[in-house]
């Protein structure tokens, strides 16, 4: 189930309030079309009624999507700071919803599931796309470690991150994001057969693999960011 709210925020620009649907849950398999607009970054988005401006919420939301196997919770990326007590959260949440205290019915449901933590609405939209796309999301993680390192004068850090755009079966394309404003930069072209080759060298990424495989956050920035 999908489960919506109504709040009144006030535009960033002139200051006009405009009611927006919050989102608490998103149930992909049932509401398809919100999935779509995560996507096209449309979701829980809003103009306002004076100026025009696009209004949006940041993402506090559960996400499911049984199909695909993706259980997510996202949140504001300003909690990323208090991204460890997050985890445990969402770990926690998982475990009695889809996991080792939930009922057998809910989780047999869940073996199918990954359960994932994101800070922002970039990050969310990365996890959708990785679904798409049909990439693991711990080798993609590992892919965007392998680019820093490859490319220099990269501006990352200070709300600035690698996050992937769009891709198909010949290329991916990474973009310099600011997960806060959405807004991303230069762009990356990387070909897929360097995911792949990543995907399937299990050796030589053995260390880090293992640092995101069994972890809810599966993102670069808990490296940045710190403990």
């Amino acid at each position: 189930m999908s489960l919506f709210n109504t709040v009144t925020v006030p535009c960033p620009v002139c200051g006009e309030k405009t009611e927006i649907s919050w989102a608490a849950s998103v149930n992909a398999d049932r509401r398809p079309d919100l999935r779509e607009a995560i996507l096209d970054h449309s979701f829980q988005s809003e103009p306002c009624p004076s100026c025009g401006t696009a209004v949006r919420l940041p993402p506090h939301l559960t996400y499911v999507d049984l199909a695909r196997g993706n259980w997510i919770v996202a949140n504001d990326v300003s909690e990323l700071p208090n991204w460890q007590a997050h985890e445990a959260d969402a770990k926690a949440l998982f475990d009695e919803t889809f996991g080792v205290y939930a009922p057998d019915p809910a989780r047999e449901m869940g073996e199918g599931f990954q359960p994932r933590l994101v800070f922002g609405w970039p990050a969310l939209r990365e996890k959708l796309l990785c679904a798409s796309l049909g990439l693991n999301d711990v080798d993609l993680e590992l892919l965007k470690m392998a680019v820093m390192r490859s490319v220099p004068g990269t501006p990352l850090g200070e709300g600035l991150t690698l996050r992937l755009l769009e891709g198909d079966a010949e290329t991916l394309k990474l973009g310099v994001t600011n997960d806060a404003t959405e807004a991303w930069t230069e762009s990356i072209m990387v070909p897929r057969s360097v995911y792949d080759d990543i995907a399937g060298n299990t050796e030589a990424w053995a260390e880090l693999r293992g640092q995101l495989a069994n972890e809810a956050l599966v993102d670069a920035t808990r490296f940045m960011v710190g403990e």
